[in-house]
């Protein structure tokens, strides 16, 4: 499905590494599916139905309504992608400021070297992984910088919007086996933001993000927000892809679970 989609070749000779994250990266990064699977699956009576958004799902949705999804369900469509065009990968955890194991990505061997691959970020380039200097990746309104550390064993993001540094995570680079990242994939069910819905995508002009109904896009020249309000799923549609049912309905059930948390939506 991808491959058709994009309009690449998965076969020997065809679709390169950046070729793939540079479609890839299109996926819209968004908590909107999964913050609906979640809501569903607590109003069904059947008991062990998984949480989890597997990669046919992923790609499936996005050809459909436009989905993307948040990092581990995209880390394991991107894994599945790359494993068809004949690539090595595993995914790798991260530690952020809230809480540790809750960021992803894959490492790749890339045939000249060990290279990183960071969908959760939208990174659309891979960017090798050098223990002995830092990566660099300077895109339409934001840098981004992996340091390592510990020879190697770990690196850490920073990114640089406005002028203004900000450390992102500490990604540590051995291979993480598939129970342990399941493991890790149904806890980010429980995680805070999952009480919100969340965007982000990149343009050619910066990038844009939304947490509830407040928008703010981020170029070169700076940065301006927005509030979608009543126009939610319209706003949605238009500036991240995404179906306006898909984006309505999940307005619809955050507002509900607003609501039973006697809370006001912002």
């Amino acid at each position: 499905m991808f491959f058709d989609h994009f309009g690449l070749v998965p076969d020997r000779g065809g679709a390169t590494l950046d070729d793939v994250l540079g479609a890839f990266s299109t996926l819209p990064w968004e908590n909107l599916t999964k913050f609906l699977r979640k809501i569903q699956a607590g109003t069904q009576e059947e008991e062990g139905a998984s949480l989890l958004r597997g990669p046919a799902t992923v790609i499936s949705e996005h050809v459909e309504f436009g989905a993307g999804g948040t990092c581990f369900s995209l880390t394991a469509a991107l894994a599945a992608v790359l494993r068809v065009a004949g690539f090595a990968c595993s995914p790798a955890m991260a530690d952020m400021n809230h809480g540790r194991n809750i960021h992803c990505a894959l490492l790749v061997d890339g045939g000249s070297g060990l290279f990183l691959a960071d969908p959760g970020y939208l990174v659309p380039v891979p960017v090798p992984l050098d223990p002995s200097a830092p990566s660099t990746l300077v895109l339409e309104g934001t840098e981004m910088r992996w340091d390592p550390s510990d020879g190697g064993a770990a690196y850490d993001l920073t990114t640089i919007e406005d002028g203004r540094p900000q450390w992102r995570y500490r990604l540590r680079t051995a291979p993480v086996p598939p129970r342990e990242f399941r493991t890790h994939w149904e806890a980010s069910f429980d995680a805070p933001g999952m009480n919100s819905l969340h965007l982000n995508r990149r343009t050619g002009e910066g990038r844009i993000s939304a947490h509830n109904h407040d928008l703010r896009v981020v170029r070169r020249t700076g940065r301006t927000n927005e509030k979608l309000g009543g126009d939610f799923a319209v706003r949605v549609s238009e500036l991240f892809g995404l179906s306006p049912a898909l984006a309505a309905a999940a307005d619809e059930a955050w507002r509900a679970a607003c609501a039973a948390r006697r809370t006001r939506p912002s």
